[in-house]
């Protein structure tokens, strides 16, 4: 994995500073004491998740092993619970299947449901939490730090031209990140419903569709 110089949440809040051409000076994020830090500290780690949970990356695949609970089956529909990993975010795929198209199945918090003959057990692929900055790879890095600076200025400044520059920078880095020559598995976005895409599209201008926060 290339070493990014990013080694703690605030690194990435600093870089975020950096795109609003705003002073650098966020040191904590989970104490956080200027307007900055609290802006960082609301912000960060919805965003994070967000960005996880919207892309296949490398870094944060997980497999595992699931057993099934045989005490928390569902009283109709599925016939099996297994139980997800506590770092699950979204799943990839299970057992033999290659992706999700046309499976049966449903979550809970806290369980996968199937109808799949009481088997013991299922093999999950997922994409799983990582709050390990030092994990993140270089693309990861741009991209997160750009949807961050991104959410914050919509709070802090609301300049359209802002947002709409930081958006441009996002559709620019997105395409180049899914797009590396070379790369062995660059990070597939994951596609929404035609009904998400349109209601995440509301607004008048290119930054509406890559806000996280709109209240």
């Amino acid at each position: 994995m290339a070493q990014t110089g990013v080694k703690t949440a605030v690194d990435i809040c600093n870089i975020a500073m950096d795109h609003l051409n705003e002073k650098a000076d966020v040191a904590n994020i989970e104490n956080p004491e200027t307007d900055n830090e609290k802006l960082c500290a609301r912000h960060y780690y919805v965003v994070l998740e967000y960005i996880l949970r919207n892309y296949v990356w490398n870094f944060a695949k997980g497999r595992k092993i699931i057993m099934r609970d045989a005490l928390n089956t569902p009283e109709f529909d599925y016939s099996d619970a297994y139980v997800l990993p506590n770092d699950f975010l979204r799943l990839i795929s299970w057992d033999e299947h290659n992706s999700l198209i046309d499976l049966d199945f449903d979550l809970t918090g806290e369980h996968l449901l199937l109808n799949n003959g009481e088997a013991p057990s299922v093999k999950l692929r997922y994409i799983k939490r990582v709050d390990d900055v030092r994990l993140f790879d270089a693309g990861f890095v741009q991209l997160f730090s750009l949807y961050l600076a991104l959410n914050i200025a919509f709070k802090k400044t609301g300049k359209q031209t802002l947002m709409d520059r930081l958006a441009k920078q996002i559709e620019a880095a997105e395409a180049k990140i899914i797009s590396i020559d070379g790369q062995e598995r660059p990070p597939q976005r994951i596609q929404r419903s035609k009904y998400r895409r349109a209601r995440n599209m509301v607004g008048t201008s290119s930054a509406s569709k890559y806000l996280i926060f709109r209240d």
